[in-house]
């Protein structure tokens, strides 16, 4: 009889053989899957980044490396796309951008008064990576300290939630309304943190947040990762990886104390004489004790360097130490990869142990940075930029910053283009990759604008300026130039040194 398995045509659908028979799965919409779940899984990444040393350090080396010091801002408007003057766009850009800059390292950006921005943004990328997501809402709080009255309030995902004893459904589930097109209208949140000191009551209170105010300014930033089609809410980066982290926890645990008890080096001693009490009652002081001491004998217990007195007719025996379990490294090593992969880090940089070559060092930290460098972008998209686009409104509706043709949606888009810059790359060879980076600005691969960006993430005008200044101060004081810098070779010259020497042979 022939196997009804062979007339699938997709063994992943198989049914009716052994191996997929129990393979179970669910069929729910990405909002159907994630909203009986998503609390517990956001309670359980928090626990592991508390107690689990790996995921704490897996969240911290994301964070490190994406936010850093901080995300600046660097005005860019269209140019093109606007009717003004070089000389009015480069106005713009230097005021905007120390406007911006004032107000981000202030902390009267926090409406808590307790962090700047910079500070915050690695805040939103830790919370997101911990709960899932994170929300920042605009808020007006004007302090006689501060020049601007717009501040935001950093909130956790588990604030955001369906007023009390509303169920989900299409339109509002987890917290978030959508409109018929699934674009997020509006947001409900706990009037204050889930189970809070102050009591439960807290619990059953929720406000109404609109999306957006009337001038199209966004109230609530919603800085999170849809991993599918129509998902109102993020899922917890850990979430994938939870029960390995978790067994890995027990694990090292086990293995500790398993260190530790063979360790502990405890000598037995016999005695014939039952009725004399015993001299011995062990270092191991009363209230310290396993079992409180009862009658003439101290409570049994091991411990480093310990001496315990036995009873008639009791052998000695020796608790010697031995090795702990010698699989432990490859066992970690092995499900460390494992879990990283997932999480698209390499397990070098986040155990911090680097070996091998160059080469393969140099891997293991550029491929970590493909992630690192999606997931900068995402936060300068998702928190930054809409920021921004709220201080420089702030600034033009008071009169502080003149833009013209604000009004007109287009040029006021072209007006706010901006770029964010994080921190540069790390470099394991700075004289290889110095001079690589040199050879691509001498071929014209790249701009000095763009070097100077990747080496150390300034900007070449401020390099000119500041040069422009040091050569003017050594003329004035009469000391010699420091050397001109020396031109490397290019491929086209190198090509036409190497023919020059041909000919002549």
């Amino acid at each position: 009889m022939a196997d009804l398995s062979s007339f699938i045509p997709w063994k992943g659908a198989d049914f009716i053989g052994e191996s997929l028979r129990t393979f179970l799965f669910s069929r729910g919409s990405a909002d159907a899957d994630l909203s009986g779940n998503r609390d517990v899984l956001e309670y359980r990444s928090r626990s592991l980044y508390q107690n689990a040393p790996l995921a704490g350090a897996a969240v911290d080396t994301k964070v490190i490396n994406v936010v850093g010091t901080g995300l600046s801002c660097r005005p860019a408007p269209k140019a093109e796309l606007l009717d003004a003057s070089p000389e009015e766009i480069d106005s713009f850009i230097q005021k905007a951008r120390g406007l911006f800059e004032l107000w981000a390292a202030s902390k009267d950006c926090d409406a808590e008064r307790d962090k700047n921005f910079y500070q915050m943004q690695e805040l939103v990328l830790k919370t997101k990576a911990i709960c899932g997501d994170c929300f920042a809402l605009r808020c007006w709080h004007k302090v006689p300290s501060s020049a601007f009255g717009l501040c935001y309030k950093l909130l956790e995902g588990n604030r955001c939630r369906n007023p009390f004893g509303k169920s989900d459904t299409r339109q509002l589930a987890m917290g978030v309304e959508n409109d018929a097109n699934s674009a997020h209208v509006a947001y409900y949140f706990t009037k204050y943190p889930n189970f809070d000191v102050g009591g439960w009551e807290c619990y059953w209170e929720s406000v109404r947040v609109p999306t957006y105010d009337a001038f199209g300014i966004r109230n609530v930033v919603h800085v999170y990762k849809a991993d599918r089609p129509n998902q109102r809410r993020g899922v917890p980066w850990l979430a994938p990886v939870i029960p390995f982290l978790k067994n890995q926890e027990r694990f090292q645990e086990a293995v500790l104390i398993k260190a530790i008890v063979q360790s502990l080096y405890t000598v037995f001693v016999k005695t014939s004489n039952s009725s004399t009490p015993s001299p011995f009652t062990g270092n191991v002081r009363g209230k310290n004790r396993v079992t409180p001491e009862k009658g003439e004998k101290a409570a049994v217990e091991l411990k480093s360097a310990n001496v315990v007195e036995l009873g008639e007719n009791e052998s000695v025996e020796l608790a010697e130490s031995k090795n702990p379990n010698s699989d432990y490294r490859d066992y970690m090593h092995e499900t460390t990869t494992e879990m990283m992969s997932r999480l698209n880090m390499s397990s070098e940089q986040v155990l911090k142990f680097f070996q091998g070559s160059y080469n393969s060092v140099r891997a293991a930290i550029l491929e970590s940075k493909k992630m690192f460098d999606i997931e900068r972008e995402n936060l300068a998209t998702d928190l930054c930029q809409p920021i921004y686009e709220a201080l420089i409104h702030e600034c033009v509706m008071l009169g502080v910053l003149k833009v013209p043709g604000y009004d007109d949606p287009l040029k006021r888009m072209a007006w706010l283009n901006c770029d964010w810059i994080g921190d540069a790359p790390i470099m394991l060879d700075p004289l290889k990759e110095t001079t690589a980076l040199k050879m691509q600005v001498d071929e014209q691969y790249k701009t000095r604008e763009q070097a100077v960006l990747e080496m150390n993430g300034g900007e070449y005008l401020n390099n000119v300026k500041g040069l422009s200044k040091e050569k003017a101060w050594r003329e004035q004081y009469g000391i010699d130039d420091p050397g001109a810098v020396n031109r490397s070779v290019s491929v086209s010259e190198a090509k036409q040194l190497i023919d020059e020497t041909e000919e002549k042979k």
